[in-house]
Protein backbone atom coordinates (compact mmCIF):
# COMPACT_ATOMS: atom_id res chain seq x y z
CA UNK A 1 0.00 0.00 0.00
CA UNK A 2 2.78 2.62 0.91
CA UNK A 3 4.87 1.58 -2.18
CA UNK A 4 1.70 2.48 -4.08
CA UNK A 5 1.12 5.61 -3.05
CA UNK A 6 4.65 6.64 -3.03
CA UNK A 7 4.14 5.76 -6.98
CA UNK A 8 0.84 7.65 -7.05
CA UNK A 9 3.24 10.77 -6.06
CA UNK A 10 5.12 10.44 -9.29
CA UNK A 11 2.41 11.13 -11.49
CA UNK A 12 1.29 14.26 -12.82
CA UNK A 13 -1.54 13.21 -15.66
CA UNK A 14 -4.68 10.88 -15.36
CA UNK A 15 -3.63 8.56 -17.77
CA UNK A 16 -0.87 7.77 -15.75
CA UNK A 17 -3.21 7.55 -12.31
CA UNK A 18 -5.68 5.53 -14.69
CA UNK A 19 -3.37 2.85 -16.13
CA UNK A 20 -1.65 2.56 -12.35
CA UNK A 21 -5.17 1.27 -11.22
CA UNK A 22 -6.57 -0.43 -13.85
CA UNK A 23 -4.46 -3.77 -12.77
CA UNK A 24 -5.98 -5.68 -9.55
CA UNK A 25 -3.15 -6.04 -7.03
CA UNK A 26 -3.11 -9.93 -5.95
CA UNK A 27 -5.49 -10.40 -2.88
CA UNK A 28 -3.59 -10.28 0.78
CA UNK A 29 -6.43 -11.91 2.91
CA UNK A 30 -4.43 -15.28 3.50
CA UNK A 31 -0.71 -13.02 3.99
CA UNK A 32 -1.01 -11.59 6.98
CA UNK A 33 -3.84 -10.78 9.73
CA UNK A 34 -5.41 -7.93 8.14
CA UNK A 35 -5.40 -8.66 4.60
CA UNK A 36 -8.91 -8.47 4.25
CA UNK A 37 -8.63 -4.91 5.30
CA UNK A 38 -5.69 -4.10 2.98
CA UNK A 39 -7.88 -5.37 0.32
CA UNK A 40 -10.90 -3.33 0.99
CA UNK A 41 -8.54 -0.06 1.46
CA UNK A 42 -6.74 -0.62 -2.22
CA UNK A 43 -10.12 -1.16 -3.72
CA UNK A 44 -11.44 2.12 -2.01
CA UNK A 45 -8.34 3.77 -2.74
CA UNK A 46 -8.66 2.68 -6.26
CA UNK A 47 -12.30 4.33 -6.28
CA UNK A 48 -11.73 7.23 -4.54
CA UNK A 49 -8.60 7.90 -6.60
CA UNK A 50 -11.15 7.40 -9.68
CA UNK A 51 -13.74 9.99 -9.06
CA UNK A 52 -10.75 12.63 -7.81
CA UNK A 53 -9.55 12.22 -11.54
CA UNK A 54 -13.46 11.94 -13.19
CA UNK A 55 -12.84 8.25 -14.75
CA UNK A 56 -14.72 4.95 -14.44
CA UNK A 57 -12.83 2.77 -11.11
CA UNK A 58 -11.92 0.18 -11.92
CA UNK A 59 -13.88 -3.31 -12.15
CA UNK A 60 -11.73 -5.25 -9.45
CA UNK A 61 -12.83 -2.92 -7.02
CA UNK A 62 -16.66 -3.31 -6.74
CA UNK A 63 -15.32 -7.51 -6.30
CA UNK A 64 -16.83 -9.12 -2.97
CA UNK A 65 -13.15 -9.84 -1.99
CA UNK A 66 -12.73 -6.38 -1.55
CA UNK A 67 -14.88 -5.78 1.06
CA UNK A 68 -14.17 -6.24 5.01
CA UNK A 69 -16.60 -8.16 6.70
CA UNK A 70 -16.40 -6.40 10.12
CA UNK A 71 -15.95 -3.27 10.76
CA UNK A 72 -12.55 -1.45 10.32
CA UNK A 73 -11.29 1.49 11.94
CA UNK A 74 -7.81 3.23 10.85
CA UNK A 75 -7.25 3.59 14.93
CA UNK A 76 -6.42 0.46 16.93
CA UNK A 77 -8.05 1.40 20.40
CA UNK A 78 -10.64 3.98 18.44
CA UNK A 79 -11.95 6.42 21.12
CA UNK A 80 -15.45 7.28 20.50
CA UNK A 81 -15.05 10.59 19.31
CA UNK A 82 -12.85 9.00 16.95
CA UNK A 83 -15.18 6.64 15.80
CA UNK A 84 -17.94 9.41 15.18
CA UNK A 85 -15.91 11.21 13.52
CA UNK A 86 -14.43 8.54 10.90
CA UNK A 87 -18.49 7.53 10.51
CA UNK A 88 -19.19 10.83 9.39
CA UNK A 89 -15.77 11.97 7.63
CA UNK A 90 -15.16 8.52 5.56
CA UNK A 91 -15.69 8.64 2.27
CA UNK A 92 -17.83 6.91 0.33
CA UNK A 93 -15.92 4.65 -1.21
CA UNK A 94 -14.29 3.39 1.77
CA UNK A 95 -17.62 3.15 3.33
CA UNK A 96 -19.11 0.55 0.99
CA UNK A 97 -16.02 -1.16 1.85
CA UNK A 98 -17.01 -1.48 5.87
CA UNK A 99 -13.52 0.88 6.05
CA UNK A 100 -13.94 3.77 8.48
CA UNK A 101 -11.59 6.89 8.65
CA UNK A 102 -11.36 10.38 9.52
CA UNK A 103 -9.18 11.33 6.68
CA UNK A 104 -7.61 9.68 3.76
CA UNK A 105 -4.08 10.92 2.38
CA UNK A 106 -4.77 11.33 -1.87
CA UNK A 107 -0.82 12.73 -2.58
CA UNK A 108 -1.80 13.23 -6.13
CA UNK A 109 -0.58 16.28 -7.84
CA UNK A 110 -2.10 16.22 -11.00
CA UNK A 111 -0.84 19.53 -13.46
CA UNK A 112 -2.46 20.69 -16.73
CA UNK A 113 -0.16 19.65 -19.73
CA UNK A 114 2.22 17.02 -21.00
CA UNK A 115 3.72 14.41 -17.94
CA UNK A 116 6.47 14.27 -16.83
CA UNK A 117 8.86 12.44 -18.23
CA UNK A 118 12.32 10.74 -17.11
CA UNK A 119 15.96 11.97 -17.84
CA UNK A 120 16.44 8.67 -19.65
CA UNK A 121 13.16 9.42 -21.98
CA UNK A 122 14.05 12.37 -22.59
CA UNK A 123 17.57 11.65 -23.88
CA UNK A 124 16.06 8.67 -25.91
CA UNK A 125 14.04 11.34 -27.78
CA UNK A 126 16.55 13.73 -28.50
CA UNK A 127 18.86 11.38 -29.53
CA UNK A 128 15.84 9.83 -32.05
CA UNK A 129 15.11 13.72 -33.16
CA UNK A 130 18.81 14.41 -33.52
CA UNK A 131 18.90 10.98 -36.16
CA UNK A 132 16.14 12.13 -38.23
CA UNK A 133 18.00 15.11 -38.63
CA UNK A 134 21.11 13.97 -39.70
CA UNK A 135 19.65 11.53 -42.19
CA UNK A 136 17.25 14.70 -43.43
CA UNK A 137 20.53 16.27 -43.99
CA UNK A 138 22.64 13.60 -45.49
CA UNK A 139 19.41 13.36 -48.20
CA UNK A 140 20.22 16.89 -49.05
CA UNK A 141 23.44 16.59 -49.42
CA UNK A 142 23.16 13.46 -51.50
CA UNK A 143 20.52 15.99 -53.45
CA UNK A 144 22.73 18.79 -54.56
CA UNK A 145 25.74 16.29 -54.94
CA UNK A 146 23.28 15.21 -57.69
CA UNK A 147 22.53 18.43 -58.78
CA UNK A 148 25.84 19.60 -59.35
CA UNK A 149 28.43 16.99 -60.60
CA UNK A 150 32.22 17.22 -60.06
Amino acid sequence: MREWLHELRRFSSRRQVRESIAAEPPLLRDRFTEGQAADAWLAAYAEHVSSKIGCAPPDWAFENSRIAVDPWFTETLPSPTFRASALIRSPLAFKRRNIYTPSVDLPLRLRAGRPRISDAEKRSSNSERQRRFRARRRAELTRLRGLFPS
